[in-house]
Formats: C-alpha cells, sequence, structure tokens
C-alpha cells in the first residue's frame, strides 16, 4: 500500500530548503573550484606547447616577443 506524503509546517519546510540552497551552494563552490583548476592545467599546456615550438624553431623570447608586437 502506497504512503501518503507528510505534510511538513512551514518551519519544517523552511529548514529543508534552507539546507538544500547550502547543499547546492557547497556544490556549486567545489565546481567552481575545479574548473579554475582545469583552467589552469589547460593554460599551463598551451605555454609548454608554446615553449616547445619556440625551441623547436629556435626562436628566442625577445623574437617571439617582437614579432607578437608587430
Amino acid at each position: 500500500m502506497a504512503r501518503g506524503r507528510k505534510n511538513l509546517t512551514l518551519d519544517e519546510q523552511l529548514t529543508k530548503i534552507t539546507t538544500e540552497i547550502e547543499n547546492m551552494e557547497n556544490s556549486l563552490k567545489e565546481m567552481k573550484k575545479v574548473k579554475k583548476e582545469l583552467e589552469e592545467q589547460i593554460r599551463q599546456q598551451r605555454l609548454s606547447e608554446l615553449d616547445e615550438l619556440i625551441q623547436e624553431k629556435g626562436l628566442s623570447f625577445d623574437e617571439i616577443k617582437e614579432m607578437l608586437s608587430k
């Protein structure tokens, strides 16, 4: 037999929704932290690839700087 839903009091509803909001905010903070870490990893990977390319071409940092500032 199916059970009926318990009707929560207004205070219980407020407590429940407040807890859910806190949980979602914590989850959002964690996701933002992971996002920031991933963006930094991507940045480091791109810099590493750029450094390898510079070395392959035998160019100096100053030469690359000059090329990009034109």
